[in-house]
């Protein structure tokens, strides 16, 4: 689902020109550059650009410039507006030009551009512990980016409505590397990271926070760091190193990969869905696209529980969605195809009960045979704000989903691992854990519920091992 996304990229650091390749590597950039190379197991095919900006350029640079949109931007801003309001992920008053730039731009301390070939620092140095850290991330970008192409990726990807899952692959990877650098630093520059880091996350939320900026907006923004590591430590359990480097060369098209990662694991296929039609008085809006498996997780947890959003959203076996306008108003349509016998009807359920919770006469859910398709429209004026906290549903789902990389890792099989982070998620005793989390995700768990946690993981992955061996 394309929406508030969409966005991201039209300042100038998209427009800027391809640096030209430096003979030699900045001194200030080698030596991390020559940590990254073994950190990932790849070598730089050659030195990559660097650019330090002082503060006020730099901040200049990575904000969406509003006077350089174009008339089709415009559009694509205005449609992405009016589906974020459809389906209820936001407010009737925001801006979500104003939004992305201040995400974009909130706590960011580096960024590599795959137009430019080019690492954008901010400051004259790299005495910051917390901005190493960060080149290290985007370095990891310029390998992807020297060994796999990666605007080959992106546009063969949008081919496909894959761009979502390509960047979650792409920043997973870079994720990923970013630990195994923290962890290779002294204990000192450890501890100092993790003091500037914490501190600089609660920052940057206050400020994001200040800006009336939604956090249905940020989720978008953050998923694909908290989701992309969670899958590609499953891929590295069942398949080694070399899985990462495979899904580059062949990168997955459905978010499914990263809301369900064993979906991945076992190569699964999705089906293909009709668009639905539009009926009369009914004028097409954009190209049609897809709804996805993270876009129906995070609508449908925006107003009812985490455990049945999940299901739902583990249970997407495919969808199409058109975005089309009626009498003035923005509505989307999604036909959405479900796993097995069951699939259609958790989905179908799900999306009436979240239904029930939209303005009235706002949403509309229709099944017919193998399929369940759902009509919504923008309420303008009507529109409520979101019950649940969308980052809590988040972490919910990165939790699941690290545990089951964890138990993959472990030598667990799919079924197993499967069993056991989709009950412990959904346990009782896990509730005040994920609360703790989602109010201050830098705050270390109590000693006390940690250990409870523990003995609870190990009877649910227990009960798991017998109930599939049977």
């Amino acid at each position: 689902m394309t929406l508030a996304l969409g966005v991201v990229g039209v300042g100038p650091a998209a427009a800027a020109r391809r640096s030209s390749t430096p003979a030699s590597w900045d001194s200030r950039i080698k030596p991390i550059a020559e940590e990254v190379e073994k950190l990932r197991d790849l070598d730089f095919e050659h030195p990559v650009a660097a650019e330090f900006l002082d503060d006020a350029k730099f901040e200049k640079r990575v904000q969406v410039d509003k006077g350089k949109l174009t008339k089709s931007d415009k559009a694509d801003i205005e449609r992405s507006q009016g589906q974020l309001r459809s389906v209820g992920l936001i407010g009737p008053d925001v801006d979500i030009i104003d939004a992305t730039s201040s995400l974009q731009s909130s706590g960011v301390l580096a960024y590599y551009s795959p137009k430019t070939k080019k690492i954008t620092v901010k400051g004259t140095n790299l005495d910051d512990i917390d901005t190493r850290v960060t080149v290290a991330h985007e370095l990891t970008h310029a390998l992807q980016d020297q060994h796999f192409d990666l605007q080959k990726l992106e546009k063969a990807a949008t081919k496909h409505h894959g761009s979502t899952a390509l960047r979650t692959l792409i920043e997973g990877d870079a994720v990923r590397i970013q630990n195994d650098y923290v962890d290779s630093l002294s204990a000192s520059d450890k501890e100092a990271y993790e003091t500037q880091s914490a501190d600089a996350s609660r920052q940057a939320r206050d400020e994001i926070e200040a800006k009336g900026v939604p956090d249905s907006l940020t989720v978008f923004f953050e998923a694909p760091y908290a989701l992309g590591q969670p899958m590609l430590d499953a891929v590295i359990g069942k398949e080694s190193e070399s899985g990462i480097d495979a899904l580059f060369k062949d990168p997955p098209t459905a978010d499914a990969a990263y809301v369900t990662p064993s979906t991945v694991l076992d190569h699964r296929t999705f089906q293909h869905v009709k668009t639905p039609a539009l009926q009369e008085g009914e004028k097409r809006s954009g190209k049609p696209d897809v709804f996805g498996s993270l876009a129906l997780f995070q609508v449908l947890a925006s107003r009812i529980d985490n455990a049945t959003a999940l299901s739902a959203a583990d249970a997407w076996d495919g969808d199409a969605m058109i975005t089309f306008s009626r009498t003035g108003t923005t509505c989307l349509r999604a036909t959405f195809a479900g796993r097995g016998t069951q699939g259609k009807g958790t989905i179908a359920d799900a999306l009436n009960r979240w239904a029930a919770e939209m303005p009235s006469g706002s949403a509309k859910v229709v099944p017919a045979h193998d399929r369940v398709t759902l009509t919504t429209c923008d309420p303008g004026s009507a529109a409520t704000e979101v019950a649940n906290q969308p980052l809590a549903s988040l972490i919910y789902l990165s939790t699941r989903d690290g545990l089951f990389a964890e138990l993959i890792k472990s030598g667990a099989s799919t079924e197993v691992a499967t069993c056991s982070s989709d009950t412990v998620v959904r346990d009782p005793v896990f509730a005040p854990l994920l609360d703790a989390s989602a109010n201050d995700p830098s705050a270390e768990p109590d000693d006390e519920l940690i250990g409870a946690v523990r003995s609870r993981v190990s009877a649910i992955v227990a009960d798991c091992l017998r109930s599939t061996r049977t």
